[in-house]
């Protein structure tokens, strides 16, 4: 006769296996093709996924990318007039999250779970009001909970932007996963865009 810890154990891996089943019979039953997919964010805005042979675990990632993506002080400083679209793009070796606001600001999340290699960037449609460094320092701790990786804020060097000679760069690096916090300004310098960078 079995003992109930047995009974329980194989209880257990029976829920386990089904829910593994019916989570793969839902993805597999899907009518639509890959690039035409859509999910829902946690802001209850659409994503469109693009990409080819997405399995469970791609979708699992990306789910939980943007979710992470969407409590972070970047999404939050930029998402204020709301979402107007969002696409998630799975690479062999790289998923990618870009939002597009409805004031025409935007945010791009690039991460490289086998590098370790993470990029956001967001650009302001208006400056940006408050303190960019405190949004960036913000930024760190939630990638790198809970002390950051090491970004001196009270170090910086500023170069020209690489896509415009007429906007600046302020970057500040981080002595651990290279770590490094950008603030880009306009000519008149306004903050119109931020971005955090590691690869551990």
């Amino acid at each position: 006769m079995r003992s109930s810890s047995d009974i329980t154990r194989r209880l257990t891996q029976l829920a386990l296996s089904c829910v593994v089943i019916a989570g793969a019979l839902s993805m597999s039953c899907s009518a639509l093709p890959a690039e035409s997919q859509s999910a829902t964010t946690s802001q209850g805005s659409e994503c469109a996924v693009a990409g080819t042979g997405i399995s469970v675990q791609d979708t699992q990632a990306a789910t939980a990318l943007r979710e992470t993506v969407e409590r972070g002080p970047l999404y939050l400083s930029a998402a204020k007039s709301g979402v107007a679209s969002c696409q998630v793009t799975h690479e062999p070796d790289e998923v990618t999250v870009e939002y597009e606001f409805r004031d025409g600001g935007w945010l791009r999340v690039a991460h490289q779970p086998k590098l370790e290699y993470t990029d956001q960037e967001v650009r302001f449609a208006t400056p940006l009001g408050g303190d960019p460094v405190a949004v960036l320092t913000g930024a760190e701790q939630a990638a790198f909970p809970p002390q950051g990786c090491g970004i001196d804020w009270r170090q910086e060097e500023t170069q020209p932007a690489d896509d415009d000679a007429s906007a600046r760069e302020t970057i500040y690096r981080g002595d651990v996963c290279n770590c490094q916090g950008r603030v880009r300004r306009d000519s008149a310098g306004r903050v119109m865009g931020l971005l955090l960078r590691s690869a551990c």
